[in-house]
């Protein structure tokens, strides 16, 4: 009798385990809400540093991962599980990944970001170039590892 009994509870608690979550709310009215829903979107993203019409980068969301390249025809440059990430300025999702070559070296940052509030940021690389970006901005970020090199920043306008 008590082994049937037992038997009935575990396959009720086995049942409700089985149980799909409850979808997870989005509120898109936060900047963080906003970059989840690209996620969930699996939407792409083009990066660009003049004009829309030649991309620079691609960041595309598959499956909560973001994956990076620079040649629309190619496959992933490089890709990773999109994380949030939060600074003063900017609330970003995106990834970190160490090189393994360069161990010694902290990880660089591929980000798509929106700006909490105005950014300006100059850059001394050879496309020198100066960002003036108005809140809620959507922009892509590249962070090299630490003292290896500058960040790197690309307007952004989602494609269809």
């Amino acid at each position: 009798m008590y082994r049937f009994v037992a038997a009935l509870i575990s396959l009720g608690l086995a049942a409700a385990c089985n149980r799909p979550a409850a979808p997870k709310t989005i509120n898109a009215q936060t900047p963080e809400g906003r970059l989840e829903q690209l996620v969930a979107s699996n939407a792409t993203i083009v990066g660009y540093l003049y004009t829309a019409e030649k991309p620079f980068v691609i960041a595309s969301f598959r499956d909560g991962a973001l994956q990076w390249r620079h040649d629309p025809d190619s496959r992933a440059m490089i890709q990773g599980p999109a994380e949030l990430y939060s600074e003063a300025d900017r609330a970003c999702i995106g990834f970190a990944a160490k090189t393994p070559s360069m161990p010694g070296q902290g990880p660089q940052r591929f980000l798509v970001c929106e700006a909490l509030r105005p950014i300006e940021h100059s850059n001394s690389l050879p496309r020198s170039q100066d960002f003036r970006l108005a809140s809620g901005t959507m922009f892509l970020e590249y962070q090299p590892p630490a003292g290896t090199g500058y960040p790197q920043f690309f307007y952004a306008s989602r494609t269809k």
